[in-house]
């Protein structure tokens, strides 16, 4: 059996498969990753937790500066509007004859941060439309959709989201307007 080749042959291979084998034993060991510890694991946790808590609180700032800035463009929009305006209800108290015209200027600075924001109205106030059912809320509900009214209350629009319709009528305040 000593002289046999094909087991001389076989151990051959039998040694370096044994050293390949281990080869490979040796590279796998190294290429595992290091489990870390439970006292890294805790710390990073720890980490973790603390930097959640910056974030949220971060946030929060985040969330009440843009509120206050919010408020503060809003009120300097309506600033003109919200100072005159309780004196002008004194005035209209005071001197009942005094004409409405003289009070629509207030408004303008309403109309402006519509237009800031890109609000627009559905119709103009006393305007003959063909009614629409997404556009207006009608006063009855026996209104056909194409049929004539009138604007009684602006609605308005953002692009395509209806904020709040156009409130519509067959006839105007104090009987003006068709009947059908």
């Amino acid at each position: 059996m000593k002289d046999d080749p094909q087991l001389f042959w076989f151990g051959c291979v039998l040694v370096i498969l044994s050293v390949c084998l281990l080869l490979s034993l040796v590279r796998t060991k190294t290429s595992l990753p290091v489990v870390p510890s439970e006292a890294a694991i805790a710390a990073d946790l720890t980490a973790l937790q603390q930097q959640c808590l910056r974030l949220r609180e971060a946030l929060h700032q985040q969330k009440t500066q843009l509120n206050e800035d919010f408020q503060d463009a809003t009120f300097a929009q309506l600033q003109t509007l919200l100072t005159n305006y309780p004196s002008a209800c004194k005035m209209a108290q005071a001197k009942p004859d005094l004409p409405a015209r003289n009070l629509v200027a207030l408004f303008t600075p309403l109309e402006n941060l519509l237009q800031t924001w890109s609000i627009e109205p559905i119709g103009t106030a006393w305007e003959r439309v063909p009614f629409h059912p997404q556009l207006h809320q009608p006063d009855t509900d026996d209104i056909a959709p194409e049929e004539p009214v009138y604007i009684r209350f602006v609605g308005y629009r953002h692009s395509d989201r209806i904020l709040c319709p156009a409130k519509v009528s067959r006839t105007l305040p104090g009987g003006v307007g068709d009947k059908g």
